[in-house]
């Protein structure tokens, strides 16, 4: 993460992108592996998604202060992701990320990967914030549907 943060501090988007790929791609693997061998533990289950949440977050918090995202919207993400967040630290199982939370997940990844893009092309930019609405809006569809799940868990 700090060299995510130093990256971004220093304006250094190249490195930013890179860093957001193999992100992405490490963390894909890990969640394949986990599944084919069956390493699925509780503190896996609310690591994995938390080490997530920082991953894209940090980012996040970059564009909002060059004002390429709305802080509110910021704002909003954060709320959700303290709440799901609580949630996972009561259940048994530690509320495995759902499939429309990793769609979530992979729609902010690809649209980090989109706003730090090296080639500077302002289609790129709209495809980016097209990919970040997409997971503001599923950021709320699986608020919902966590909830929903944990009404039920208890």
């Amino acid at each position: 993460m700090l060299p995510l943060i130093f990256f971004l501090e220093i304006n250094r988007p190249s490195y930013v992108f890179i860093l957001i790929i193999i992100g992405g791609v490490t963390d894909y693997f890990d969640g394949l592996i986990a599944r084919k061998f069956n390493l699925k533990t509780r503190l896996g289950a609310i690591l994995d998604p938390l080490s997530d949440k920082v991953f894209y977050l940090i980012p996040l918090v970059f564009l909002c202060k060059n004002n390429l995202i709305p802080f509110w919207s910021l704002i909003l993400i954060l709320f959700r992701e303290l709440i799901i967040s609580s949630l996972r630290n009561f259940t048994k199982d530690g509320l495995p990320a759902s499939m429309l939370g990793k769609f979530k997940t992979f729609f902010f990844f690809i649209s980090l990967i989109t706003f730090f893009t090296p080639f500077k092309i302002s289609f790129l930019n709209n495809l980016a914030l097209i990919f970040y609405w997409l997971g503001f809006f599923l950021t709320f569809v699986t608020l919902l549907s966590y909830l929903r799940i944990k009404k039920n868990l208890i």
